[in-house]
């Protein structure tokens, strides 16, 4: 069994440093990109908010997700051509369209050349007209452009675009013509990226609203991850979007469509990085009934429940639930009878002294374990980074990490504690040892146990580091128990939906704005529902700044 300074660092961090001011605010740390100050501060404590103060940021492109579901609902083509492509940029965990790349052009016209072959494959469901019509290019154009530019387009888009179904059509006819266009469109950066233009006059740094149709599609990629819907681009039409109330009540309409779900799932999947869910190994030695389809189900069981949260829950309910989605693979994980269900998932409710909704799910924390043994430092750096927005220190470069390995009667916190009497080590088990310890009662596919390798289970744990959690806990449950209730923890919620709306990371001059949206978020009693409602309704959301 591997000891010594290599078995501290097992899991990829560095033992030295400090981890950022776990205010929940934004201040001047690694979380934030930018130096200008944030607004002053009240006799009570609280920020001044005068007027709206928004920082410059980037047009962005569409990540891979928006892209996939944007031609799914252009198209109706769900076959996710962007999964091939270069992966987004990371802004603290979320996808950001960055940059393209030689790559990124590549790609996208030969995605636009497949996509634009399949679409005419059906010229009725693509076209608003009689293709035997005379005006039907004409009217099918100055559709097509206005729902994939998520715009009116203007005389000479039109212009250019039907000099381009000219060429198509005398080569090949009326669908080659429909071809061509939609080939191009594809390609345009109109489609491509989220273009927020600012008025002729207005001076640089001023800071005004969102343009009408810019602010429709930074609420349909926000709730949606996709394209607006004729019924949004109407209200951008009739300017119902500049009233905070009128972009509310669009918000509501659209949390209540079923692509709310899609918006969701965009946003925890990043959130709580679950990418990797589908794909999870584990070595058939210790784990033999642990297959592809076992993590399938888990990955969908994980899925039904945060779906179920996001559509009418609170964070109470994300962190302390004990329903969750069981079918015949999954019971022997979650401790049932498989002979009480078929392949099919079925919600039940589960022993509350074992499992607590997010926190104890058997998909995050089979995610969250290595292939042969449970992992309690990635335990501790997932609740540490993603539900309590903290920073972690990162290892020096010229350190090698592995991890320790199981040894016969030894339990695993038996092993990562021999790390606790090396003083550089002392930094790392501070802060994540006594998180990470509280998961032990969960295997490496997230069964319970009462036993490790013989050896009894201890998931007694300390939590320090933090604005109001520290003290000592016993087990995954109390530590879920006592997320509800830290204001930390509940902002960190927050400022991760927060982020992934904006598709940026806060910066100083957005405190404002974020306290706004905890504000709100705690009058609506934590409703993860209220909590995006609360975001579009944020000056963040609302403004931007003007830059030539």
């Amino acid at each position: 069994m591997r000891t010594g300074l290599a078995l501290c660092l097992a899991l990829a961090l560095g033992c030295t440093g400090e981890i950022d001011d776990p205010s929940g605010m934004p201040g001047t740390g690694p979380g934030t990109r930018n130096p200008t100050d944030p607004p002053p501060r009240g006799p009570d404590g609280r920020y001044v908010c005068e007027v709206p103060v928004v920082p410059g940021g980037p047009i962005r492109r569409l990540t891979r997700d928006q892209y996939d579901l944007t031609v799914r609902d252009l198209l109706g083509d769900a076959t996710s051509p962007a999964r091939g492509f270069p992966a987004d940029d990371d802004g603290e965990g979320f996808h950001l369209g960055g940059l393209a790349s030689s790559l990124h052009v590549e790609q996208w016209a030969a995605a636009a050349e497949a996509l634009a072959e399949r679409a005419v494959g059906d010229l009725g469901a693509l076209l608003p007209c009689d293709a035997g019509a005379a005006t039907c290019s004409n009217t099918f154009i100055e559709d097509f452009l206005g729902r994939a530019f998520r715009r009116p387009p203007t005389s000479a888009e039109i212009a250019r675009y039907g000099a381009v179904f000219d060429v198509g059509n005398t080569e090949g006819g009326f669908a080659n013509g429909v071809k061509l266009v939609v080939q191009a469109v594809l390609q345009s950066a109109s489609f491509l990226y989220h273009v927020e233009l600012a008025p002729e006059g207005e001076p640089e740094g001023a800071i005004i609203p969102v343009e009408d149709y810019a602010l429709a599609s930074r609420l349909s990629y926000f709730l949606w991850a996709s394209m607006p819907d004729d019924a949004l681009l109407r209200a951008a039409a009739e300017g119902r979007l500049q009233t905070r109330e009128g972009l509310l009540a669009e918000a509501e309409r659209m949390l209540d469509d079923p692509r709310a779900a899609d918006g969701s799932r965009s946003f925890y999947r990043q959130w709580l990085k679950l990418y990797g869910l589908a794909s999870m190994q584990k070595n058939p030695e210790y784990y033999p009934l642990f297959d592809a389809a076992v993590a399938a189900d888990l990955q969908r069981s994980l899925e039904r429940f945060l779906d179920e949260v996001f559509a009418s829950g609170d964070v109470e309910t994300l962190y302390t639930s004990n329903v969750a989605y069981v079918n015949a693979r999954l019971a022997p994980i979650f401790g049932l009878d498989p002979a009480d269900f078929t392949s099919e998932l079925q919600r039940v409710t589960l022993d509350p002294t074992q499992r607590a909704g997010l926190l104890t799910h058997p998909a995050l924390m089979a995610l969250l374990g290595k292939a042969d043994q449970s992992d309690p430092i990635h335990r501790a750096v997932f609740v540490r980074e993603r539900l309590l927005c903290q920073h972690l220190p990162t290892p020096p470069d010229d350190l090698t990490i592995v991890a320790p390995d199981p040894a016969p009667g030894t339990s695993t916190r038996q092993r990562f504690e021999e790390h606790s009497s090396n003083p550089a080590c002392a930094g790392c088990h501070l802060l994540l040892d006594g998180v990470g310890f509280g998961f032990e009662h969960y295997d490496a596919v997230g069964t319970w146990r009462s036993e490790d390798n013989g050896a009894p289970v201890d998931a007694s744990g300390e939590v320090h580091g933090t604005a109001d959690m520290d003290g000592p806990f016993n087990g995954a449950v109390e530590l879920a128990q006592r997320l509800v209730g830290s204001e930390q923890a509940r902002h960190c919620v927050a400022r991760q939906v927060f982020r992934f709306a904006l598709q940026r990371v806060e910066v100083a001059v957005d405190a404002c704005s974020l306290q706004q949206v905890t504000d709100d978020f705690g009058e609506a009693a934590y409703d993860l529902r209220a909590l995006r409602l609360a975001v579009v309704g944020s000056d963040a959301f609302r403004f931007q700044q003007v830059q030539r």
